[in-house]
């Protein structure tokens, strides 16, 4: 069984493709490219403390996928949009499974009828706190911001009573890399919903994304503010670098590598999922 400060971790690492940077066609998948990425939390009760890193990933774009690495929990997520599908593998577990982009879309409707069920259940509650409760997941299944534009588009604010995201952007080479850049954080978004539990609905995300595609910008520093009881903030700072290096495309080879390696057993992605979070 996993520790308790692993398990802290990971319920953190289980947003990382929400703040990260989450029909085509061949342009979109000219351009290579890498994303270093960390994410800190910390909450409105403790200010005086540090902000902790809790999660750090590595994502290089390549001939038309894009791969997740997620250090402190061994996954690799690879996005294949051409294939339209993901292929998820546990190192720790030497477990494998893919999962096809019509699969997500069918949980998804499932959860939002879940979702709705609950709302109805939590309506008949004469409770402040169920009150809270409507409000915050009436929110993410039908999201709306208030956008506050900053610093000439640069950074941009999207607020609301449940939740806010402060943005800071770089414009994006071309509008094909801000595009597929969208379509990967729509769909990461909504695998990591499907995959952890703990996972905000994705509503709110897709909303970002389509606006800063339609701005030509890509994120480097995102800033979530949940307005809960303790008042979590989880900031995910990127580091960009529109080339790979050597050790990039390396990475690239070993990882195709497992892919073949049948040390590696392949299941399905309910039995993935109850393995690796159940563990």
């Amino acid at each position: 069984m996993r520790n308790d400060g692993l398990m802290h971790k990971n319920n953190f690492c289980c947003l990382l493709m929400l703040l990260a940077i989450c029909s085509w066609s061949h342009p979109l998948f000219a351009q290579d490219y890498r994303i270093y990425t960390r994410i800190f939390h910390q909450s409105e009760a403790t200010p005086e403390t540090k902000p902790e890193v809790i999660a750090r990933s590595l994502t290089i774009w390549h001939a038309g996928k894009a791969y997740d690495w997620i250090d402190q929990v061994g996954e690799l997520v690879i996005y294949d949009p051409t294939e339209r599908r993901y292929t998820i593998i546990s190192d720790p577990h030497k477990l494998g499974c893919t999962v096809d982009f019509s699969e997500l879309r069918n949980f998804q409707k499932v959860a939002r009828a879940k979702a709705q069920e609950y709302l109805e259940d939590l309506s008949k509650s004469q409770s402040t706190q169920a009150d809270r409760e409507i409000a915050k997941i009436q929110f993410q299944l039908d999201p709306d911001f208030m956008l506050v534009p900053e610093l000439e588009g640069s950074t941009i604010r999207f607020e609301s009573p449940v939740m806010a995201y402060h943005i800071e952007t770089v414009v994006a080479p071309n509008v094909d890399t801000a595009e597929a850049f969208r379509q990967y954080a729509d769909w990461a978004a909504q695998l990591n919903y499907v995959l952890h539990g703990q996972s905000l609905i994705p509503g709110p995300r897709l909303v970002v994304n389509e606006e800063l595609r339609q701005r030509n910008l890509i994120p480097v520093r995102v800033q979530l503010s949940l307005n809960d009881e303790v008042g979590t903030k989880l900031t995910a700072e990127h580091n960009i670098q529109w080339d790979l290096s050597q050790t990039d495309r390396e990475r690239i080879r070993d990882w195709q590598a497992v892919l073949q390696d049948p040390q590696y057993e392949y299941v399905d992605f309910q039995k993935y999922q109850r393995t690796v979070l159940q563990d």
